[in-house]
């Protein structure tokens, strides 16, 4: 691969990144082929080589290699999401969030042509990654109850910071989903019409946590944000019963990364609701920084902004470049 000053183009970056295993050092997701697919869709293709070369260093080769997705790949996806989306908190959420961001960046490829055969290999390569984490948290089967989902979180009981578990966050994610009363907690927020409104609503709730904690806390809470953006784009593979099933299983996830890792209202100032943050600005320094999960997030606060007319996620996105998890 040549130098940063050379374009790199999205299928240039899915054929470097999937020559490398799904995962390193021990458990870490490979974030490559997220990020790149992030890169495009906040608006800045030019910083894909630039973010190829910082990252690309720290991946393990390939054990093995899949074989790509079908031409027909809705058809071949369909009923894997209907297997797959009750386990969306699976993997830290990564197995949901690679899929997501595969799909998003075919149905863009082929908005005005067709996917190209890395593209297809990522999707295959994703999905089996998705598969491999296993069950993940447990949550209902649809939201039943009435009360927002905002209210509700306000409400739960948050996980002593003596009991967070050390190491992968995953492990603190179960102990929370462990607490009496989580899945029927759960169960009783209140569904929106659409699920893509529900997805926004917990989306914001996720920014908003993060932006009032720290270090480890704040890492854990970004992942809420960037699932629930994410998980909007497989709602048009699922039917109706999918669909709520996912919207579900998405609100169980957030859920456990509040109750483990939520400090609550009194550990910092909240972001300010700034008018003077740009949106093109904001994207453009969060792909200077190279660093997998800003990029990933801005990708979620701004959609989540634009979507809701919020500007609390702007303000989260640029604490996050300015004090990267709140440090």
């Amino acid at each position: 691969m040549g130098s940063t000053e050379t374009a790199l183009t999205y299928d240039d970056a899915l054929a470097v990144f999937l020559t490398a295993d799904a995962s390193y050092a021990g458990g870490l997701a490979n974030h490559g082929p997220m990020a790149v697919e992030a890169l495009v869709s906040i608006g800045v293709p030019t910083s894909i080589a630039s973010f190829v070369e910082h990252y690309r260093h720290r991946l393990e080769p390939a054990t093995h290699i899949v074989e790509p997705a079908p031409v027909d790949w809705q058809a071949w996806l369909a009923p894997q999401l209907v297997q797959l989306v009750p386990h969306a908190a699976n993997l830290a959420g990564h197995g949901l969030l690679r899929v997501a961001h595969a799909v998003r960046g075919i149905e863009r490829a082929e908005a005005t042509g067709a996917a190209s055969l890395n593209q297809r290999h990522e999707l295959a390569a994703a999905v089996e990654y998705w598969r491999s984490g296993g069950a993940g948290l447990p949550s209902p089967v649809a939201l039943t109850g009435a009360v927002p989902i905002s209210e509700w979180l306000g409400t739960v009981e948050h996980l002593p910071p003596a009991e967070r578990a050390d190491g992968l966050l995953t492990l603190t994610l179960a102990a929370a989903a462990d607490t009496p009363g989580f899945v029927n907690g759960v169960e009783r927020v209140a569904a929106s019409a659409n699920p893509a409104a529900t997805l926004d609503l917990v989306g914001l709730a996720a920014a908003d946590a993060f932006a009032r904690n720290q270090a480890t806390s704040a890492f854990a809470l970004l992942h809420g944000a960037t699932v629930s953006n994410m998980a909007r784009v497989l709602l048009a593979h699922l039917d109706e019963a999918g669909q709520r099933r996912l919207e579900s299983a998405v609100v169980g996830f957030v859920a456990a990364a509040v109750i483990g890792f939520d400090d609550g209202p009194g550990a910092a100032a909240r972001t300010e609701d700034s008018g003077d943050l740009d949106v093109e600005g904001l994207a453009q320094a969060a792909a200077a920084t190279n660093e997998d999960h800003t990029i990933k997030f801005a990708d979620a606060c701004l959609g989540l902004a634009k979507r809701t007319g919020s500007r609390r996620p702007l303000g989260a996105l640029h604490q996050q470049i300015t004090r990267p998890y709140g440090l």
